[in-house]
């Protein structure tokens, strides 16, 4: 007895022609994000500063503290003594330009980034209690952002990086803090606990914003089937917030935190500038604008020189966070 194969009946092929390939969330974001041309060149103009920051030990032609008595405000391309060559010229002390710019740049950008993380931490976990609580809790809280959002930030700024910058000896960092923070901005231990400040105060006064964010999407959220579900089963409002409100509510958190790094970017840079921020000799681009300044009459490209990096940094993170919001909208089509 012999059999013969069944063939797919018409209805069954139309049927599977009909059917969309089935694609993952994951790659729906990412090709939204390619298409975002400006986002795709800005993220790869990141990535190359990254990666020349992180490389500054193996890429600087000279020490960011190294100087030479006499090589003072020497051209771009002028040859050293040992045959090395100052790319973008010396400094008022006669260090290397490019040298400590491309210190600066990890020292900026690592202070700015963890600023971000921490803000962003705070904002979730506050936004997220001051939502999902709400009553007395949420009241309080959204009074206290509010009063801290109507004060002017700036002046706040300078008045405590002035008396941090006077008492820092007062706010020594454990050792092994200290030490890894040496090791990971290649600067002495003794300027760690400036910059730990620093950062300190720009998460002090920059997660307002987030927590606003992050409470008016848990307000949304937890009228949600899923969380009535979750109170149904007995899960406590910590449970409920830590694996329901706050991973549901990530997307515009991610988008907020993307576009905030380039305030901070220009907030360590202002700070710097006005010389109540990071202090020389450890290079940032903020103090290397300043330095620039009192010169900039008698050689008018040496602010250029640290300003285009912030410059280049603040719009690109901008692009890069325009380019996630879109990727993470849900209302937009492929």
């Amino acid at each position: 007895m012999t059999t013969t194969a069944l063939s797919p009946r018409p209805v069954d092929l139309l049927n599977a022609e009909a059917m969309p390939e089935e694609v993952s969330q994951g790659k729906v974001i990412l090709q939204r994000f390619l298409r975002h041309k400006l986002a795709v060149i800005s993220l790869s103009v990141l990535a190359v500063i990254a990666l020349v920051v992180l490389l500054a030990p193996y890429l600087a032609p000279f020490k960011p503290t190294e100087l030479k008595v006499g090589d003072y405000f020497m051209p771009p391309g002028t040859m050293a003594e040992d045959g090395r060559m100052h790319y973008l010229g010396t400094d008022n002390i006669g260090r290397d330009y490019l040298s400590r710019l491309i210190f600066a740049g990890r020292i900026s950008l690592t202070v700015a980034i963890l600023a971000q993380i921490g803000s962003s931490l705070l904002g979730i976990v506050i936004g997220s209690i001051s939502g999902y609580i709400g009553g007395v809790v949420d009241t309080l809280l959204m009074r206290f952002v509010e009063f801290m959002l109507s004060i002017p930030q700036l002046p706040l700024l300078l008045i405590i990086s002035s008396i941090i910058i006077q008492y820092r000896e007062a706010l020594a960092l454990p050792a092994p803090i200290a030490n890894f923070i040496s090791w990971l901005l290649i600067i002495p231990t003794t300027e760690t606990t400036q910059i730990v400040a620093i950062i300190g105060i720009f998460v002090a006064f920059g997660w307002m914003g987030d927590s606003r964010l992050m409470r008016g999407m848990v307000l949304s959220l937890k009228e949600q089937t899923y969380t009535e579900a979750a109170r149904a089963l007995g899960s406590s409002h910590w449970r409920i917030i830590f694996q329901h409100m706050i991973p549901n509510a990530m997307a515009p958190m991610i988008v907020s935190a993307s576009l905030g790094l380039s305030g901070f970017i220009i907030s360590e840079a202002a700070l710097s500038f006005l010389g109540l921020g990071i202090q020389d000799p450890t290079p940032t681009w903020g103090n290397m604008l300043s330095i620039a300044q009192s010169s900039m009459l008698q050689i008018p490209w040496l602010p250029l020189i640290a300003g285009t990096p912030i410059f280049i940094c603040s719009l690109a993170f901008n692009f890069v966070g325009d380019g996630v919001r879109d990727a993470l909208d849900p209302r937009l089509k492929m």
